[in-house]
C-alpha cells in the first residue's frame, strides 16, 4: 500500500513537473532561442577566425647523436614561447611543442594567428632561431675539430723532419763505417750501436707518423657532411585552409542546451516564488 502511494507521488510530482514546462514555455522557448541567437551571432559574425600552422623539426646531429636532449629543447621552447603561461597571450603565438613517438631528436611544433601568413611567418622566425641556436654548436664543434687537425698537422711535420734527421745520421754512420779500416774495429761498434739506436728511434717516429695520420684522419671525417646533420625543418610546413576556431557549430550546440536548461531552471523557480506568495 505504501508503493502505491509513493508511486502515486511520484506520478503527480512528474505531472506537476511537466504542468509547469508547460506552463511556462513560453519563457522557455524565448530565452533558448535568444541564447541560440546570439550565439550563431557571435560564431558567425563577431568570432574572430584563428588558423593554424604546424612544423616538425630535427635537432642538428653529429655522429648520430643530437646535439641536445630532445626534453630539455621541448622544456625550454615551451618556456621561452609560454605553451603554458596562464597570462593572457597575443597572435600568433606557439600553443603546443610535443616530442615525436619513438623519437629523439624530432619534435612538432604547432602555432596559431589571425591568418595562415602571421602563423607561418611566426613558425618561420621558430624554425630560423632553432637552426642558428644549434649551427653555432655545429660552428664551434667544427673549429674546434679543425683546431685539433692543425695541431695534429703541425706534430706530423715536427715527427716527419725529426724522421728525417734520424734517416740523414743512420746514413752519415753508414757512410764511416765503410770509410773504416780493420784496425779501427772498436769505433766500428761504437757506429753500429748508434746505428742500432736510431734505427730504433726511427721505427718509433714512423709509427708515430702512423697514428698521428690516423687521427687527422678520424677528424676530418669527424667534421665531413657524412656526420654532421644540421637542425632542419622534416619536410614541409603545414598549412590548414580552413580555421581551426571558433568551432561554430559546436558553440551553437552548446549555447542551445545551456540556454535551455538556464531557462526550465528559471521557470521551476519562477513557479516556485509564486507559489510561496500565493501560500502567503
Amino acid at each position: 500500500m505504501e508503493k502505491r502511494q509513493e508511486l502515486h507521488n511520484d506520478v503527480i510530482d512528474l505531472k506537476e513537473l511537466f504542468s509547469i514546462v508547460a506552463k511556462r514555455k513560453n519563457l522557455i522557448y524565448s530565452i533558448t532561442i535568444l541564447v541560440t541567437l546570439f550565439a550563431i551571432v557571435y560564431a558567425y559574425m563577431l568570432a574572430k577566425p584563428i588558423y593554424q600552422v604546424k612544423a616538425m623539426i630535427e635537432i642538428g646531429q653529429i655522429d648520430k647523436k643530437p646535439l641536445d636532449d630532445i626534453n630539455t629543447v621541448k622544456q625550454k621552447f615551451e618556456y621561452t614561447y609560454g605553451v603554458h603561461s596562464k597570462k593572457k597571450r597575443e597572435y600568433p603565438r606557439a600553443t603546443s611543442i610535443a616530442i615525436g613517438k619513438d623519437s629523439n631528436s624530432v619534435f612538432s611544433v604547432v602555432v596559431e594567428g589571425r591568418n595562415n601568413k602571421e602563423a607561418i611567418t611566426f613558425i618561420d622566425k621558430i624554425v630560423q632561431k632553432v637552426e642558428d641556436e644549434y649551427a653555432e654548436k655545429i660552428n664551434r664543434y667544427i673549429k674546434t675539430q679543425k683546431d685539433l687537425i692543425a695541431l695534429t698537422q703541425a706534430d706530423i711535420n715536427d715527427t716527419v723532419e725529426n724522421l728525417k734527421n734520424i734517416e740523414k745520421s743512420l746514413k752519415n754512420y753508414n757512410q764511416k763505417i765503410m770509410n773504416l779500416s780493420v784496425e779501427d774495429a772498436a769505433l766500428a761498434g761504437i757506429y753500429t750501436i748508434q746505428i742500432s739506436q736510431n734505427q730504433s728511434r726511427a721505427e718509433g717516429l714512423q709509427s708515430r707518423i702512423s697514428a698521428l695520420k690516423a687521427k687527422e684522419y678520424t677528424m676530418k671525417l669527424a667534421i665531413s657532411p657524412l656526420r654532421i646533420k644540421p637542425t632542419h625543418v622534416v619536410g614541409e610546413v603545414e598549412v590548414l585552409d580552413k580555421p581551426v576556431k571558433p568551432k561554430k557549430a559546436l558553440i551553437v550546440i552548446v549555447a542551445f542546451i545551456t540556454g535551455l536548461m538556464f531557462s526550465v531552471f528559471l521557470a521551476f523557480f519562477l513557479e516556485f516564488v509564486h507559489s510561496m506568495k500565493k501560500a502567503e
